[in-house]
């Protein structure tokens, strides 16, 4: 008996049935992005803070661990979050003092540099007129010394805010502190809270993903912060042997711009080029980008792969797009934490979509295979009557 032929246009109206699905759920996605962003928008504040006392309670997690099988884990809890407040203190308070230091030398010789531009400024102008382009020395200066008062005017302005904003800084601060303490305390017993409410055949599962988030983020942390201080480092030192005013400064500065992904490295090396425009920039400036492509060809062949080796990869579009969100919700901190983040959500992606495979598609698919009969295995012969 055959099957009725099927009518015409149902493999059409299948593909049009399919096309519009995608679309609707295309809308829905994007709908949801837009809502989560607009959320975002509103609490990132909040969502900031949790999302860095979380990155600090795993980080020093293993720590505390060691610790505990010697004392009991509020004293090793204590311990380490005492040892953390002295450190980034005490290093805050010296980098303070030193980096003051130096930029009151700067400000101090700011008039001297000022002369040696102006020194310039006639050979400067002469090369733009023959060029067609006619500027005024006076103007010049008649500018410069407008923008510098309008900049102290601004300062003054800025003083509550600024004021405001390292209040706000400080409170933030102690209240990451506090969430970090709590979860080093209870972290067993939150583990234990959440897995009360998984089911039974699922809690093995949620185990393993929260393993892999707990390796990949404590190792991109201490890798971050382990690298960004060895590039810091080597450009304090590079520009110190350079011969650079204001090494420490430059170092410090290349840290802190290490810890942004992707434009770390090139943001770091703004500083000390500047700098060398302004001394013997013919020799000082082809020296500070050999020092870049030194550190750069350092950082990307040789220490990254090895000291961030935990780190989830990310696809340059995508981290691209996640710094770009982070910065629009957060200013400098989202831009900090956008990557890092993204990767957190990769690596939860990845752990599930492993442990899925493991328990539910590899065990189908071996039923299966066990169930379907051999094809190049001979039907055994039938018995004679």
């Amino acid at each position: 008996m055959t099957n009725p032929p099927s009518p015409r246009g149902s493999g059409s109206t299948t593909t049009l049935a399919r096309l519009r699905d995608l679309v609707l759920v295309i809308i829905g996605i994007g709908i949801i992005l837009i809502a989560a962003t607009m959320a975002l928008s509103r609490i990132a504040n909040v969502v900031v803070v949790l999302v860095l006392a979380m990155m600090f309670e795993i980080t020093l997690s293993p720590l505390v661990e060691r610790l505990a099988l010697i004392w009991k884990r509020p004293w090793a809890v204590l311990v380490v979050a005492g040892l953390s407040v002295v450190v980034l203190v005490a290093g805050s308070v010296l980098l303070v003092t030193v980096i003051a230091s130096q930029l009151a030398v700067l400000v101090a010789r700011l008039p001297t540099e000022f002369h040696i531009v102006t020194r310039h400024t006639p050979r400067i102008l002469n090369g733009l007129s023959n060029i067609g382009l006619k500027i005024s020395v006076t103007q010049i200066e008649d500018k410069i010394f407008s923008s510098m008062g309008q900049l102290s005017t601004f300062i003054v302005k800025q003083t509550v805010v600024i004021v405001t904003n390292l209040i706000d800084f400080i409170v933030d601060g102690v209240i990451i502190l506090f969430i970090t303490i709590y979860l080093l305390l209870e972290a067993d017993r939150i583990q234990v809270a959440v897995l009360r409410l998984v089911p039974h055949q699922h809690r093995e599962s949620l185990l393993a993903v929260e393993h892999t988030l707990t390796r990949v983020i404590g190792g991109y942390v201490r890798g971050q912060f382990l690298l960004s201080l060895i590039v810091g480092s080597g450009f304090g030192l590079g520009s110190w042997i350079i011969g650079l005013p204001y090494p420490l400064v430059i170092g410090v500065f290349a840290a802190v711009m290490e810890l942004i992904p992707l434009l770390g490295p090139v943001l770091g090396a703004i500083l000390p080029l500047v700098l060398a425009l302004f001394n013997n920039p013919w020799v000082a400036v082809p020296e500070v980008l050999v020092l870049l492509a030194a550190i750069h060809l350092l950082e990307s062949q040789i220490l990254g792969p090895r000291i961030i080796r935990n780190q989830v990869g990310l696809h340059p579009v995508l981290s691209v797009v996640a710094l770009m969100i982070g910065a629009e919700l957060q200013g400098i901190w989202g831009a900090l934490f956008a990557v890092p983040a993204a990767g957190i959500l990769v690596a939860a992606w990845v752990a599930a979509v492993r442990v899925w495979r493991e328990k539910v598609v590899l065990p189908s698919q071996m039923v299966a295979s066990s169930e379907s009969p051999d094809p190049n295995q001979r039907p055994s012969p039938k018995p004679d009557r």
